[in-house]
């Protein structure tokens, strides 16, 4: 055997050894190996984030989209059975009929009985659709409301007393004479303006479009007309609609005039315009002498242009449950015209539903034409 040498402890090195405390190139390898990890889990979690968003959103659009034209849908169905109804159903004092009933009164029965037939007749049902505005359930979660336009102030034709008093409910400050002369000098078609009012040259100088020259279609055309853009600035074309109308009648029906038209009439105030609304509630009226007892200051000899029967024109009011704009239709009834259908559809507009409560007294027209179909088993 070899004999080991002796080792000097003086010459013994250390062997070096890779330092794993702190601050060693081992802690900062991990430090930064962690460091990367943690950013690209949160980059990968921004990540996730982001495309979930994006997801929902697109998931939330389509939901939306599929909810407007389910709307759409079910007004374009609650639009075509109304519009049904209006033109094969008759009316009463009540409003449009559901059925093919018929009631008539004691000399209407003794008629019958002479002739062999029954009489035309106005006698209401009692189950009638009203035309006054009130809300009933159209189909698919679409409401609907129809308003007869003998129930408004027709801007053209409506006695001047009536359409003054109007305006004063709104405080206008223009009188209502300066205010007829604009509107029939927007509508005529010669050049020659009336005392204090407005033709082409007048709205060019103001920077405005130049008239017409041809007569009114819808209540919001009113906004156009020199002193009546002023006098209509502040009010909702929703108060508009519900005032006035463009059709060629100065007949004023007290069954379906709502209260702030009533207080129009010459002898109805605030009070009695309430109660005439209340009476007709349960039971349309059927003679003008129930109204002069629910309004004793009225002179039925002197307001000669009131009526208890609708006009064969009015508005046709749809708004979805879920939400979205109210869609306006005002209809013309044709019965006599040949070909097409026994109705026009003059205009149509959106209005905000805003103000509008979903549930609103909201009844049932008992008519299977606005029935909802059930589900399949």
């Amino acid at each position: 055997m070899m004999a080991c040498e002796p080792i000097d402890p003086g010459q013994v090195r250390p062997v070096p050894m890779l330092e794993t405390g702190r601050g060693g190139p081992m802690a900062h390898a991990g430090g930064f190996a962690l460091i990367l990890v943690l950013a690209v889990l949160v980059a990968l979690t921004v990540l996730a984030t982001t495309v979930a968003l994006i997801a929902q959103r697109l998931r939330d659009d389509h939901l939306q989209r599929q909810r407007e034209w389910q709307a759409e849908l079910a007004m374009a169905d609650t639009r075509a059975s109304v519009l049904y109804l209006l033109a094969s159903q008759r009316v009463t004092f009540g409003g449009l009929t559901i059925d093919d009933q018929v009631r008539l009164t004691a000399d209407e029965q003794a008629e019958a009985r002479a002739v062999g037939e029954a009489p035309l007749t106005m006698m209401p049902i009692g189950n009638e659709i009203r035309l006054d505005g009130r809300a009933y359930l159209g189909l698919g979660g679409v409401d609907f409301a129809l308003q007869d336009d003998h129930g408004l102030l027709a801007f053209n034709w409506s006695p001047p007393l009536a359409l003054q008093a109007h305006m004063q409910q709104w405080q206008v400050p223009m009188s209502w004479r300066r205010l007829s002369d604009l509107l029939l000098d927007y509508q005529d078609g010669d050049d020659l303006h009336r005392r204090d009012s407005a033709e082409r040259e007048h709205y060019l100088e103001a920077g405005l479009a130049p008239p017409t020259g041809r007569a009114l279609v819808s209540p919001q055309q009113l906004r156009a007309v020199m002193g009546w853009r002023d006098v209509l600035a502040g009010l909702d074309d929703a108060v508009l609609e519900n005032s006035f109308t463009a059709v060629r009648s100065a007949m004023i029906n007290v069954n379906t005039a709502p209260a702030h038209v009533l207080e129009s009439i010459p002898g109805i105030d605030a009070e009695a315009a309430a109660r005439i609304v209340d009476g007709r509630r349960t039971q349309p009226y059927t003679l003008l002498r129930q109204i002069g007892q629910q309004a004793p200051a009225l002179d039925l000899e002197q307001v000669d242009w009131l009526t208890l029967a609708p006009g064969s024109s009015g508005t046709l009011r749809m708004w979805s449950r879920e939400g979205g704009p109210m869609r306006v239709l005002h209809w013309t009834l044709t019965p006599i015209d040949d070909g097409g259908a026994p109705w026009r559809e003059d205009y149509e507009y959106s209005l905000s539903q805003d103000g509008i409560d979903p549930g609103r007294g909201t009844r049932v027209a008992e008519t299977p034409i606005l029935a909802e179909s059930l589900p399949a088993p």
